[in-house]
């Protein structure tokens, strides 16, 4: 019993190792084995069938045969798997797969690793020299603006600075009041079709170098 018990386990442990074994349904294609026998069999006996002696001989041998050779297997089986389990080197052979496979995947990381970092400096090294012209165009900018602001500021400082020569300040109130006096503006004039210009304080009093409506014919225009 104890024998069986551990061919079954070694067989369990076997088929878990190999590949899965590709399983079809049975389709019963006569009566099921749950249903009972038949009426018309119920009573019926079947003939023993009759084997020679030659026959029972080679059916004897050839089951020797296949009962040795089963054997055999089995015995090989459970040879293979115990050492598989507990031997040595396999153990070590195991564990020296392993550090190969281990090794192996590391080397493949370091690379992967190696190569996303190039990537990454890479990136960050144009991000940089992306960023540094965005910088250096925005302060050429800003330096123009500057350089534009300053140069109105300049310009208006400049007209203020001819402004300012005509400017009537404290010291030459005096001068000033005596040009006005002197040069008297007269605002009272008047213009006909052509653009000359008509002066005069009374408009009834002819001014010297001007000239009359009645003399040029202007005519009134409705």
């Amino acid at each position: 019993m104890q024998n069986l018990c551990k061919v079954e386990l070694l067989y369990g442990k076997l088929l878990c190792k190999t590949k899965a074994i590709n399983q079809q349904p049975v389709r019963y294609t006569r009566k099921p084995r749950w249903l009972p026998k038949a009426p018309t069999k119920m009573f019926r006996v079947p003939v023993r069938p009759q084997i020679s002696p030659d026959e029972n001989k080679e059916l004897f041998r050839l089951y020797t045969n296949y009962r040795t050779t089963m054997k055999s297997i089995q015995e090989q089986l459970e040879y293979e798997l115990e050492t598989s389990y507990t031997g040595q080197e396999v153990l070590q052979e195991i564990a020296n797969k392993e550090e190969v496979l281990w090794a192996k995947c590391m080397d493949v990381n370091d690379n992967w690793n190696a190569e996303v970092a190039t990537e990454r400096e890479q990136r960050l090294a144009k991000e940089r020299e992306d960023r540094r012209e965005e910088i250096l165009a925005q302060l050429i900018e800003k330096e123009e603006d500057k350089k534009k602001k300053l140069e109105a500021v300049e310009e208006i400082i400049r007209l203020e600075k001819e402004k300012s020569k005509t400017y009537i300040t404290v010291e030459n109130i005096d001068e000033a009041i005596e040009k006005a006096l002197d040069n008297v503006v007269d605002h009272k004039y008047a213009l006909d079709l052509a653009g000359n210009i008509f002066k005069g304080n009374d408009p009834n009093e002819p001014t010297t170098g001007t000239m009359s409506f009645q003399t040029l014919g202007v005519q009134s225009i409705n």
